[in-house]
């Protein structure tokens, strides 16, 4: 090779030819239009420099395909070539280097070898030279580093550089790189692309489904399974779901070794991360849970997740909060199984339920103040809440994972953090009425509180169990669990057990049409509730009171409980029970023709309820307004009262009555 070389003018004068080096397109692409779209936009840029896009994705998300078809279909654009390079994991025998890759690329434009300088600089200088101004592509495809796709960047202002990368390479926005993320594919294409690569296979209905749940949307999982199925028609597709991910099927590669690569550059720290979040339940994980449950300092937290974040091993979403795709967390948990000792997974899972414990523990305190809890006295409170709201802000984002921690601690039997996770949850559930969930999370807390032998916590449980079952209208359910209640409190000689226990069974005489009957369990219950210095518990039975007596006619004698319960719920901040009983006063206001009175009160109540961030009391508010706009005439207002109820309504999921 000569050591005197030609200047750069008199190097880019040389004839170069236009090679396209693309591997074939793949047969079909399915579900990516905006993706394609925006690789349509990049393109036409008019920036002074190479548009460059970097396509990245976990191993399998039809990255390279993706960039294959765009390159393909737009082939006419670049009349001077498209180069193509596959970099992969160092150490392999087919690793290849940007200074190889630079090589390559000389080679196939036409320099002659002995020409191509040894030094990776001179060679990245030479390509540019060789390049400027001319119209063409390059895929650099399973990029590890940015500084390798750096390397091998044109300078030509003409030139479309694609760059396919399981880590997202954020420094290359520095050279103004486009990231373009890829998401798994939606439903319908995954359906598709299952059915074409099946071919003739009939697949049922229910089977596709547990296909498709396993495959979670990622191409290169649905591809090898359709065409597993294709070849082997005889298989069960149930089979086929529970070992698509993690056999391999000819020269097809294995969908668990697809992450190898990408967890093997991953630090020790960034590794632990990365199998914990696979173990740990619910659908995504609070960043300072992750801090205690791994006894990491935040800094040193935040480095790991960004790391899994490049690689795409983790997402973030808002609120200090991340997830792993259907996928990864399955690659995670696998590993975490063959590396992670029993006791240390059940170890971590135990601290996470613990963390989430304590608090929802602490946001119940705050979010429903009215009823001491049981797990308050026991558990310390974390002090993670500013205020009721951003109490509430929390509940909502892990409602979810609360949940899922309760089975995980059902399932491990920690009863303890069972029935204390069961207890705290009702004060939330009285917002947002999620009944199904709220009812199994119950009844195991009432199994819980039995084997810890916690007479008054399971009488608790059975109140708040009773409440559910009377709610879905299965009174007979209601009025056992009630029973019981009173049974235990009248045996532990506890007076707010008791006191609850008669105001429930009010209910259940109520819902039976006893309301004689009601109406001396609901004093009974008054009459308990004070001896125990519970104002609030006599509002409540006031109230109570209140609305069977309207019910009856007696309204005077209605108008005088309900005013008593208004005044006691004010004095103690309960807005929503204050909103229900002036919406009963409203009622009985505008049967007697004060319509302004009924209406202002309502709308001084909506306001209070509005700032509790609760759906339900919202709506029953909403509800009352357009009940009694319409009466008034005012249809139009009470059709938009009535609309946003039903919003609300379906987020605070109240059952059919």
């Amino acid at each position: 090779m000569s050591e005197a070389r030609p200047g750069a003018a008199a190097t880019s004068s040389r004839p170069v030819r236009a090679p396209v080096q693309l591997p074939p397109a793949p047969p079909v692409l399915l579900g990516r239009t905006e993706e394609l779209a925006r690789l349509d936009e990049i393109r036409i840029r008019s920036d002074p420099a190479p548009s460059v896009v970097v396509l990245t994705g976990v191993g399998g998300i039809g990255k390279t395909a993706l960039a294959l078809h765009w390159l393909h279909t737009h082939r006419h654009r670049f009349p001077d070539g498209i180069l193509c390079a596959r970099f992969s994991a160092e150490g392999t025998e087919t690793a290849e280097t940007a200074s190889g890759v630079l090589h390559g690329f000389l080679s196939a434009l036409g320099v002659p070898a002995d020409d191509i300088p040894a030094a990776p600089a001179q060679r990245a200088a030479e390509f540019r030279a060789v390049t400027a101004d001319r119209r063409f592509a390059v895929l650099l495809d399973d990029v590890g580093h940015s500084g390798d796709a750096r390397a091998v960047l044109p300078s030509s202002a003409n030139a479309f550089v694609v760059v396919t990368s399981r880590s997202q390479l954020t420094s290359l926005t520095l050279d103004g790189a486009e990231i373009l993320p890829l998401e798994p594919l939606p439903d319908k294409p995954a359906r598709e692309v299952l059915a074409r690569r099946s071919g003739q296979r009939q697949i049922s209905k229910e089977d596709t489904e547990t296909l498709l749940t396993a495959c979670a949307g990622l191409p290169l999982a649905l591809a090898i399974t359709g065409a597993r199925l294709r070849v082997r028609p005889r298989r069960n597709p149930n089979q086929e779901a529970r070992r698509g991910r993690i056999r391999r099927f000819g020269d097809f590669t294995d969908l668990t070794t697809v992450f190898d690569a990408s967890y093997a550059a991953l630090d020790d720290s960034a590794a632990r991360l990365y199998r914990t979040c696979g173990i740990l339940p619910g659908p995504h994980h609070a960043v300072d849970a992750l801090a205690d449950t791994l006894q990491s300092s935040p800094a040193r937290l935040d480095d790991a997740v960004d790391e899994l974040v490049e690689a795409n091993l983790l997402h973030e979403l808002e609120d200090e909060t991340v997830a792993q795709h259907d996928v990864v967390r399955h690659d995670a948990r696998v590993r975490a199984e063959r590396q992670d000792a029993e006791t240390d997974r059940d170890y971590l899972v135990h601290r996470y339920t613990r963390w989430y414990r304590d608090q929802t523990v602490t946001a119940s305190t705050l979010i429903h103040p009215f009823r001491p809890n049981f797990a308050a006295e026991t558990v310390a409170e974390t002090g993670s809440f500013a205020d009721r709201d951003q109490a509430v802000r929390w509940w909502r984002r892990d409602r979810s994972v609360i949940n899922a921690v309760a089975n995980a601690a059902s399932a491990h039997g920690w009863d303890e953090e069972l029935w204390q996770l069961a207890e705290a949850s009702w004060g939330f559930f009285l917002h947002h009425r999620d009944y199904e969930p709220f009812l199994n999370l119950c009844t195991a807390g009432l199994a819980a509180a039995r084997r810890c032998q916690l007479p008054l916590v399971e009488a608790r449980m059975h109140s708040q169990i009773g409440y559910v079952h009377e709610r879905m209208r299965r009174f007979e359910e209601a009025a056992a669990h009630h029973a019981a209640a009173l049974e235990i409190g009248e045996r532990e000689q506890h007076g707010p057990t008791q006191a609850t226990a008669l105001s429930r069974m009010a209910r259940d005489a109520r819902a039976r049409g006893d309301l004689e009957a009601a109406l001396e369990l609901y004093e009974r219950s008054a009459e308990k509730h004070g001896e125990i210095g519970r104002p609030r518990g006599v509002g409540m039975a006031r109230r109570r009171r209140g609305d069977l007596l309207a019910a009856l006619g007696r309204e005077d004698d209605a108008v005088r409980e309900l005013t008593e319960a208004a005044a006691i719920m004010e004095e103690a901040g309960d807005a929503s029970q204050l909103a229900r009983t002036v919406i009963s006063l409203a009622a009985i206001h505008a049967r007697r023709g004060d319509y302004d009175r009924a209406h202002a009160e309502l709308m001084s109540v909506l306001e209070g309820v509005e700032r509790l961030q609760s759906p339900h009391f919202q709506a029953e508010v909403l509800t009352a307004l357009a009940a009694l706009e319409r009466g008034h005439g005012d249809e139009a207002s009470a059709e938009r009262r009535l609309e946003q109820a039903r919003l609300l309504s379906g987020d605070s999921a109240e059952p059919p009555h």
